[in-house]
């Protein structure tokens, strides 16, 4: 498997679903540039999420402070990510529905802090400070 994190998987598995069900519905009241505009707003996100994950997890950290550096280098290069495609699409697809595509750029953005409040029922915390006993 390509992404060994399931936190991961599960984001970009709701993402998609998430996507896809509001470029559907876009397509219902907006026809098709509807659609478009609402998959491109979700598959803005979900690659900017892929450019984060990669970044994330290149080389080996051996300390708290490479972890971090790591981290802030990863999220900055999604929001550059994120301000170029946003740009590129709104200048370059002269079709664009704004609202379907804003709303699902602001969902699926919203959707990775969900994945990582639950987890798995039968999960137990092996973090010494939890105090979630199961």
């Amino acid at each position: 498997m390509l992404i060994r994190s399931k936190q991961v998987r599960t984001i970009l598995v709701w993402q998609s679903v998430a996507t896809a069900m509001l470029a559907l519905l876009s397509a219902i009241f907006s026809g098709t540039p509807g659609a478009v505009s609402a998959a491109l707003g979700g598959a803005i996100n979900i690659l900017a999420g892929l450019v984060l994950f990669a970044i994330a997890s290149l080389g080996r950290r051996k300390t708290a402070g490479e972890v971090v550096l790591r981290a802030i280098k990863a999220e900055g290069s999604k929001v550059v990510f994120v301000v170029i495609a946003l740009w590129m699409s709104m200048a370059q697809f002269k079709g664009l529905v704004h609202v379907p595509f804003i709303a699902t750029f602001c969902l699926t953005a919203l959707l990775p802090a969900v994945a990582f409040v639950g987890r798995d029922a039968g999960e137990v915390s092996t973090d010494p400070v939890s105090t979630d006993h199961k």
